[in-house]
C-alpha cells in the first residue's frame, strides 16, 4: 500500500495528538519512515497540514523567499576577512545550502528558481508570492549584459517559460500564477552610483544590501574596505530618494576594534541621520584559512571574542535595534570545517531571546514582533513614527497591538531640493515598503476575501484585514498634508496590480497616484 493510500484512509481518524502514532503504522508498512513532503498533501485538516509542513516559518511573514547565486566573478575588494573558493563567487563556500543548489546548476538562474520552488511546494509551502534575494559577490562589479540576463532567467524561471525579453517576462509576471513581489541585490556602498540604481529599477530591484560591516573609518581602512563612511551615507541617501529598502551588514569582532566598540559603532549605525537601515545583517568575524585574516590570527595580531563577549555585543545590539528595522540575521551559517577561530554556534538569536526574557528585557526589532500565523483576536491601533535621514524624512507607519506587528509601511519624504533621479519622482512623496504579515495565502482567494472582510478588532487573519490599504491612505493623507502632490510607490513586477486596484497608474518604473 502507498503513503497516498494510507493517509487518505485513515484521514479522518487523524487529529494533531496522534499523527505521530499514525506515522510510525504507515513507516512498518513502508519499512522506513515517511517524509512530511510525502505526507501533507492528502491531508485534508489545514492544522495538521500546517504541523507537517517542513518549516512553515520561512513563509509566515508573507512571501517565500529563496536566494539565487551569480557565477563567480572579479570582485573589487580586498578585505582581510573575506574568504575565496575556487569555483565560487568571492566570500562565498561551496557547502552553504544556496551556494550548493547554484554550484550543481552551473549558476543557471531559471534552474534554481526553478529546484527551489519544486522544494519548496514538495515541502507544503505556497510560492503564489516569491522574494528573490541575489546573491554572489559585489553585484554592481558584474557586466550590465550578465545582469540583465541574470534576471531574466529568474523572471523565467518563476513564469514557468522562456520570453523573448526581460520586459516580456516581466510584464507576465504582473498577473501570472507566482509573482515576484521582491528582489534584492548586494553590493558595496562604493560601486552604488546614479547610473546602477537606474539599472536596478529597469531590472525590478525594490532592496539592496549595503555591505558596511564597520562605522568607524580606522576600522575600514585596517581591514583593507576600500571605502569611507562618505561613501555608506551618500549610497544611503540614492537609495532611499530611489524608494529602495536598505539592508547593512555589521560585522563585530574586525581588527582594531573591541566589544564596546562595536555596541558603539551600532548606535551610530542606528541614530546618525546618514545611516539607520531598514534591515540589518549581523556577522560576527569568523577566521578562515586562505584569508589575511587567518595569517594575521597566526601571528597574534588578531584574537577572536569568546562567545561570552560575542553573545554581549549582540544582546546590546538587539537591545538598541529601533522598531522600524528588521534584523534578518544574527551569525552566519558556515560550515565548521571552515571555520578555524569564531563563533560556532548558530542557534545564537534563540540564546539572545532566552537571555534578554530572564532580564525582562525585549527586541523591538520588526522580526521578532510582527505575527505569525494564525487567528488574532487584538485591540489594533495606529502607530506614527518619524525621523529626520539625510536627504529627507522618514516616516513609519504601523498597525500594532501591544508587542505584535501586524501591517506597516515605509514612508519617504524627500528635502525640497534633493536631486530626484527619475523625472517620475520630482514632487512626489514615496512609498518605500508596504507589508503585512501572516501565512501566505492564494492571490486570488485573498484578492476575493479582502473585498468583503473589514478592518475589525479581532476574528480575521493579518492579511485578510485591508491594512495595508489603510496604510496607504494613512501615508497618502500625511504627504498631502505636507505639501506633495503626488504619491509613488516602488512597486515590484508583481505587485503593479495590487496598486493599480488603489487607484494607482504604472508611469515608467513606479507607480503613481495625483493627491488631492
Amino acid at each position: 500500500m502507498s503513503i497516498e493510500e494510507m493517509v487518505r484512509r485513515d484521514a479522518e481518524k487523524l487529529t494533531p495528538e496522534n499523527l505521530e502514532d499514525y506515522r510510525r503504522v504507515w513507516a512498518k508498512v513502508l519499512g522506513r519512515m515517511p517524509k512530511n513532503s510525502e505526507i501533507w498533501p492528502f491531508v485534508g485538516d489545514e492544522e495538521i497540514r500546517e504541523l507537517y509542513k517542513t518549516r512553515s516559518v520561512r513563509t509566515e511573514s508573507g512571501v517565500a523567499p529563496f536566494a539565487v547565486m551569480m557565477k563567480p566573478h572579479y570582485c573589487p575588494g580586498e578585505c582581510v576577512y573575506c574568504p575565496l573558493e575556487a569555483g565560487m563567487p568571492k566570500s562565498y563556500l561551496s557547502d552553504e545550502p544556496a551556494a550548493q543548489r547554484a554550484k550543481k546548476l552551473k549558476f543557471d538562474p531559471y534552474l534554481q528558481v526553478e529546484m527551489r520552488l519544486k522544494q519548496l511546494e514538495e515541502t507544503g509551502h505556497i510560492t503564489n508570492k516569491i522574494d528573490l534575494i541575489v546573491i554572489g559577490g559585489t553585484f554592481s562589479a558584474y557586466p550590465d549584459e550578465y545582469k540583465l540576463e541574470f534576471f531574466k532567467g529568474m523572471y523565467d524561471g518563476v513564469n514557468g517559460f522562456e520570453a523573448g525579453s526581460l520586459v516580456e517576462a516581466q510584464k507576465y509576471n504582473e498577473t501570472g500564477e507566482r509573482r515576484i513581489v521582491g528582489i534584492s541585490v548586494e553590493t558595496r556602498p562604493d560601486w552604488v552610483t546614479e547610473e546602477e540604481i537606474v539599472l536596478w529599477r529597469k531590472m525590478g530591484v525594490t532592496k539592496v544590501q549595503l555591505g558596511v560591516q564597520a562605522f568607524d573609518e580606522q576600522i575600514l581602512q585596517k581591514i583593507n574596505r576600500g571605502h569611507s563612511l562618505d561613501e555608506v551615507a551618500e549610497a544611503t541617501r540614492m537609495c532611499r530618494n530611489a524608494g529602495i529598502k536598505i539592508c547593512y551588514h555589521f560585522m563585530p569582532n574586525l581588527p582594531g576594534s573591541t566589544p564596546e566598540k562595536d555596541i558603539e559603532m551600532a548606535k551610530i549605525m542606528f541614530t546618525d541621520p546618514r545611516f539607520q537601515p531598514d534591515y540589518l545583517k549581523v556577522y560576527p568575524a569568523m577566521v578562515i584559512p586562505g584569508t589575511e585574516l587567518f595569517n594575521m590570527w597566526k601571528r597574534g595580531e588578531y584574537k577572536s571574542y569568546n562567545d561570552t563577549d560575542l553573545i554581549r555585543v549582540l544582546k546590546e545590539i538587539k537591545k538598541m535595534t529601533p522598531r522600524w528595522c528588521r534584523i534578518d540575521r544574527l551569525v552566519r551559517d558556515i560550515s565548521k570545517q571552515w571555520v578555524s577561530s569564531g563563533t560556532l554556534r548558530t542557534n545564537l538569536r534563540q540564546m539572545l531571546q532566552e537571555e534578554l526574557k530572564k532580564e525582562g528585557k525585549k527586541c523591538r526589532c520588526i522580526r521578532c514582533r510582527e505575527v505569525r500565523a494564525g487567528v488574532y483576536n487584538a485591540e489594533i491601533q495606529l502607530a506614527i513614527d518619524e525621523r529626520e535621514t539625510l536627504g529627507g524624512k522618514e516616516i513609519f507607519l504601523s498597525f500594532e497591538s501591544g508587542d505584535m506587528l501586524f501591517s506597516m509601511l515605509r514612508l519617504r519624504l524627500p528635502d525640497a531640493g534633493e536631486n530626484m533621479l527619475f523625472k517620475e519622482l520630482e514632487g512626489s512623496a514615496i512609498i518605500r515598503e508596504v507589508h503585512t504579515y501572516g501565512q501566505v495565502k492564494e492571490i486570488e482567494r485573498e484578492l476575493k476575501e479582502s473585498r468583503t472582510q473589514e478592518l475589525k478588532s479581532g476574528g480575521s487573519e493579518s492579511q485578510h484585514r485591508g491594512l495595508g490599504k489603510r496604510l496607504m491612505v494613512e501615508a497618502e493623507g500625511i504627504a498631502l498634508d505636507r505639501g506633495f502632490k503626488k504619491m509613488a510607490v516602488i512597486s515590484a513586477i508583481g505587485t503593479r496590480e495590487y496598486y493599480k486596484k488603489l487607484g494607482y497608474d504604472l508611469e515608467e518604473e513606479y507607480m503613481t497616484k495625483s493627491l488631492g
